[in-house]
């Protein structure tokens, strides 16, 4: 049996005062058509919304030494600093998991 392994990277947040949704979903699009879609075991991005402000981000890749290669090229994007320019690091939680098929 071939199973595809995978893992995912969790972030929570919320945007620092003064930025608005529309800015920061920009912000997120311009990750998604950038970079990150020639990245080595990227698979995708879902952005959800909670009703206190805050969002929540999963990344999925192939696998974590994937996820680690994209973690020092992020930051040195023009995207990548556009993006971290919104967020509140204060109110920032990440999680890291990799899928287990008993």
């Amino acid at each position: 049996m071939n199973v595809k392994s995978e893992y995912i990277e969790i972030a929570r947040f919320k945007l620092k005062e003064g930025f608005t949704n529309k800015q920061f979903i920009d912000a997120e699009s311009d990750i998604r058509a950038g970079a990150i879609q020639k990245q080595k075991g990227y698979q995708g991005r879902d952005l959800y919304l909670d009703s206190d402000g805050s969002w929540l981000i999963i990344i999925r890749w192939d696998n974590k030494a994937s996820a680690d290669a994209w973690t020092p090229i992020f930051m040195t994007l023009k995207e990548g600093q556009a993006f971290g320019g919104l967020l509140d690091f204060s109110s920032a939680r990440q999680e890291h998991y990799t899928m287990v098929n008993p």
